[in-house]
């Protein structure tokens, strides 16, 4: 595929998803809120669009996935929690611009994975419950696509959505614990670990 022609297509799929995301939100808060969480998913995007080469690569709409597990499994309707979602990456930071201001204190409170150490549970279950539900939806997504990563060891990370996210999950939005339990459980059994 030429790369104009691979651009093309990269911005088809990141409009097509800006547009799911917001007739989702929409559906949950009204357009005017709606509209504010579009223009923030629309900002981060746009790094990436600009640093992935790659419309398949799991990081290309993963601020957008994110927000769609935030709307449907965490039942957000906080305007505030879904657009600093698109601002948050724990694995691929410096695909994220920098949040508005208004929105820099929520996203510097998600906990680091890697620099929270053996806090990092307390510091999920302890935040305020839009700064958890945002931690765990963002995980969940990278959970979700950690088989397409070879830059990631699979099993630290699948071992800290186990004993980290799941469990934080489980207070903060059970859909999300159920489906973090899920993806680990075949990932385990079938594509990162066989026995």
């Amino acid at each position: 595929m030429a790369a104009g022609q691979r651009l093309t297509t990269m911005r088809q799929r990141a409009q097509s998803m800006i547009e799911r995301v917001t007739i989702e939100a929409r559906a949950v808060m009204p357009d005017s809120l709606a509209n504010i969480v579009r223009g923030a998913l629309i900002e981060s995007l746009a790094l990436r669009d600009a640093n992935v080469d790659d419309d398949h690569d799991p990081r290309y709409l993963h601020p957008a996935r994110t927000i769609r597990i935030m709307i449907a499994d965490g039942e957000c309707r906080s305007v505030d929690a879904l657009a600093a979602a698109a601002f948050v990456d724990t694995v691929d930071s410096d695909l994220v611009p920098p949040p508005p201001e208004r929105l820099r204190g929520m996203v510097d409170a998600i906990p680091d994975p890697d620099s929270a150490g053996a806090e990092l549970l307390e510091r999920l279950v302890t935040a305020e419950i839009d700064v958890g539900l945002i931690a765990v939806a963002e995980r969940l997504d990278q959970a979700r696509h950690i088989q397409l990563r070879h830059d990631i060891d699979a099993r630290p990370f699948l071992e800290q959505v186990r004993s980290v996210y799941a469990p934080a999950a489980r207070r903060i939005a059970a859909p999300i614990a159920r489906r973090l339990d899920r993806w680990a459980d075949a990932f385990e059994r079938r594509l990162i670990l066989p026995r």
